[in-house]
């Protein structure tokens, strides 16, 4: 496998593996966040309070959908770029950087 390769795949894994845990922040920021709302509103908090927490969680479940497309789109490509190197090269896809790919692609949720 060549070096620029190997460099390119470790990037793309590590930008999935990235992604993933983003994702995962996001969604447990929402739930999170609509606790915080519904203890508020439990409180009879002051609804310029309850608001501004609205707009936090409407920011936070906005991301959500663009990090998903981002995810795909980071897994598309390090599909891609492990086919292209195990058909450029068969005895790569013994290689510690390709057994890495497969597992961060494996990782991912089902539904992204």
């Amino acid at each position: 496998m060549l070096q620029a390769s190997a460099r390119t795949l470790k990037i793309k894994t590590g930008v999935v593996t990235r992604l993933v845990k983003e994702l995962s922040s996001y969604e447990r920021e929402e739930i999170t966040q609509q606790k915080r709302i519904d203890a508020l509103i439990t409180a009879n908090a002051d609804d310029h309070d309850v608001r501004k927490q609205r707009e936090v969680l409407e920011e936070t479940t906005t991301m959500i959908p663009d990090c998903k497309n981002r995810l795909s789109a980071a897994r598309d490509e390090l599909q891609r770029l492990v086919s292209d190197i195990q058909e450029s090269s068969p005895d790569a896809s013994e290689s510690e950087d390709i057994v890495a790919a497969q597992e961060a692609i494996k990782s991912l949720p089902i539904k992204i």
